[in-house]
């Protein structure tokens, strides 16, 4: 790891300043600025290049992660080692998702504080080894596929979509059976077929249960030609 800028964005200002004075003992930063809020931390930004920021999940009573998306507009992207006394794999996960290239638990030693830095900056992401099964298991179900849910609307025909679409609409039978070029007998029929697949006992109910499994209230029903 060359030397680096490195911010330290900590409200504990003695944990910051001993982790300022072993990083600059180990030859592993140009200069290490120190900050204890995020207003602190967004000055400081905008003289860093692509270093390391080293940021408090908790800042006081602060998000750290809220920094981030300061860090994201960079023009230059340091790399970004969260600091917390937490294993807790949700968070883990929000951080990497946020932006955060490690997540690094305070009371594992300014020994091993160092090296984190030092492997996050040369690319590789660094975890504690206690929650990484747990981040995996979260991450893996994230990029899964969620499973879309099924309603009656999947089960409608064409022409029971367009008329529950009229019916949505607001449009009274006699106009959906013109607009459709069905007899009104017709619209009977597929209104209360429509009624059986929604397991309801009026239209009212009908356009509710529509609405609630995704169906979207049209906006000017499109010109519909006879089948």
């Amino acid at each position: 790891m060359p030397p680096v800028d490195v911010l330290i964005v900590d409200d504990h200002h003695v944990f910051a300043e001993v982790l300022a004075m072993r990083l600059v003992a180990e030859g592993h930063s140009r200069s290490v600025t120190v900050a204890s809020s995020l207003s602190a931390a967004r000055t400081k930004l905008r003289a860093m290049g692509d270093g390391l920021v080293l940021l408090d999940y908790h800042l006081g009573d602060e998000a750290g992660l809220d920094l981030l998306g300061d860090i994201a507009l960079l023009p230059s992207t340091p790399k970004v080692v969260v600091l917390s006394g937490s294993r807790d794999a949700d968070e883990i996960v929000t951080a990497l998702y946020a932006g955060a290239d490690g997540w690094l638990v305070k009371n594992e030693g300014f020994d091993t504080l160092v090296d984190v830095a030092a492997d996050v900056w040369a690319g590789t992401m660094r975890l504690p080894s206690s929650a990484l099964r747990d981040v995996i298991r979260r991450l893996q179900h994230l990029a899964r596929p969620q499973r879309t849910r099924h309603t009656f609307l999947d089960d409608l025909s064409a022409r029971e979509r367009e008329v529950l679409e009229c019916l949505t609409a607001g449009l009274p039978r006699d106009e959906i059976a013109e607009r459709l070029f069905i007899s009104r007998n017709t619209v009977r029929t597929h209104v209360q077929n429509l009624l059986k697949r929604a397991d309801v006992h009026s239209t009212v109910a009908l356009v509710a249960r529509a609405q609630e499994a995704g169906l979207v209230e049209s906006r000017g029903l499109p010109h519909l030609t006879p089948r």
